[in-house]
């Protein structure tokens, strides 16, 4: 086999793996979506506020 063969092969792989992982990640968000009922989760508070945010508060009670 030529150079430019074994590229195309290797590339192939390369792209067919890339699919293959593409598409679990899918099934994988929709197993989880289905699992809370359809909802969607904004982590956006839990990103800004950390840990307490999910809680409901977003500053330290005093």
């Amino acid at each position: 086999m030529s150079e430019a063969t074994i590229a195309m092969v290797v590339f192939g792989v390369i792209a067919a793996g890339a699919v293959v992982m593409l598409v679990l990640e899918r099934r994988g968000i929709a197993a989880r979506k289905a699992a809370r009922g359809g909802r969607e989760i904004d982590v956006s508070n839990l990103i800004a506020f950390g840990s307490a945010a999910g809680e409901g508060r977003k500053t330290q009670d005093s």
